[in-house]
């Protein structure tokens, strides 16, 4: 069992010790660019009078068109009345539409209309402008070194939440 810190100098000196200070710093910088690349496209985004989260909703219904309203409210991690409003925004813009599935009449499944593509155009060019900014400087070598370390974060980060989940008893079990 380890030995607790006396003093707040002491528990730094731990933390800033390996592997705490390589492994905390990796996950603490994705997490610090995850936060920039949002607020970065959300700037470039408003310059088109779209909010974060239509952004969000329309990058993964176009690839995931057909997904049902239920379905696309579980990726964006939003409740069903906040998705469903989210889509009546952008059905209003003729970004989006919603049609009964053939088979079930109670599910809506969500579409890309034409008149997203200028949209889609804006979101696509504002991307490969935030990849040329972000990833300046950084060789092509470094860059598949780091898709493969995050790849692999990722795959124990979804093995390790989905273990933590079923482990866990569901509350009035």
């Amino acid at each position: 069992m380890e030995e607790k810190s006396r003093s707040l100098a002491e528990h730094r000196q731990k933390l800033s010790a390996a592997p705490y200070s390589s492994q905390g710093e990796v996950l603490y910088a994705m997490h610090e660019i995850s936060r920039l690349v949002t607020t970065w496209f959300d700037s470039e985004m408003s310059d088109h009078g779209i909010t974060h989260p239509q952004w969000w909703a329309i990058m993964h219904i176009f690839e995931n068109e057909g997904m049902s309203q239920i379905e696309l409210s579980r990726v964006l991690r939003m409740g069903r009345a906040a998705t469903g409003k989210l889509l009546e925004r952008l059905e209003a813009s003729k970004w989006i539409e919603r049609r009964p599935d053939p088979e079930d009449d109670r599910i809506r499944r969500v579409y890309m209309r034409d008149e997203s593509i200028d949209l889609l155009n804006q979101m696509r060019l504002a991307g490969i402008r935030q990849f040329e900014t972000f990833m300046a400087g950084v060789s092509p070598e470094v860059q598949d070194a780091m898709v493969q370390g995050v790849r692999q974060i990722r795959a124990n980060a979804v093995a390790s939440t989905t273990r933590t989940s079923k482990a866990k008893p569901k509350a009035g079990a």
